[in-house]
């Protein structure tokens, strides 16, 4: 079995599970692979790498939201040259690329949080000092667009472990290790109830679906910009 999946897209987005079938990310690679298919989104998913604390390619063991890890040799050619092959091949028709990195949270969260609605945390590099993997505005568009469709959603607070700021993080590449301006990313973290099974997942796949389509044909916001920190 391939470890990694690619699909080609049509318009300037990329999809990316890093862990995509296991532990608190189970079923991220089918959602991840319904939206691709239904926007004609880029997607690079994460089939076959378990997340582990070392490198170990014979063994399939790997954490692809580790850029430590991904600039390893086999993880790098496998995992992470897509992914910039297809940032790269985007920004030369388009003057920007969204890239939404997919992963899971377990229903404990809500209890940490408080709240028994808590869907999904949206992780764009707030922290001290920030570093914004998105503008503002495209952060708070996909924000208020997921809950509008229904899915409660909070922004990853600053210093937080879903912020997606950490260097090591997936979401920060390009912009702590191979800076692109042109790239504007987001860490995507959903709560194990809506994937809990192949049916749900993509079920709430067809919301992010529509949801990922509509910011990435906007071009500014100034609307809602207050969201619950996580």
């Amino acid at each position: 079995m391939e470890r990694v999946s690619i699909i080609e897209g049509k318009i300037p987005v990329i999809i990316v599970a890093p862990h995509g079938y296991s532990g608190d990310d189970e079923n991220t690679d089918i959602m991840a692979d319904h939206i691709a298919k239904s926007i004609d989104a880029y997607a690079v998913i994460n089939k076959g790498w378990e997340r582990s604390e070392t490198v170990d390619f014979m063994r399939d063991k790997a954490d692809c939201n580790n850029v430590y890890h991904c600039l390893e040799d086999v993880v790098r050619e496998e995992f992470l040259d897509p992914i910039i092959r297809f940032k790269n091949k985007i920004l030369k028709t388009n003057p920007i690329v969204y890239i939404f990195y997919l992963h899971g949270m377990s229903n404990r969260h809500r209890k940490i949080a408080q709240d028994p609605l808590l869907d999904v945390v949206v992780g764009y590099g707030a922290g001290k000092p920030n570093s914004l993997s998105c503008d503002i505005w495209q952060k708070n568009l996909f924000l208020n667009y997921l809950n509008l469709n229904g899915i409660t959603s909070y922004e990853g607070k600053a210093g937080g472990q879903m912020s997606g700021w950490s260097k090591n993080n997936l979401n920060q590449y390009f912009r702590k290790w191979d800076y692109d301006p042109n790239v504007s990313s987001m860490q995507i973290e959903v709560i194990y109830e809506l994937r809990q099974d192949k049916d749900l997942a993509i079920i709430t796949a067809d919301y992010m679906a529509t949801v990922i389509n509509d910011t990435s044909v906007a071009s500014g916001y100034t609307g809602n910009d207050a969201f619950k920190l996580y």
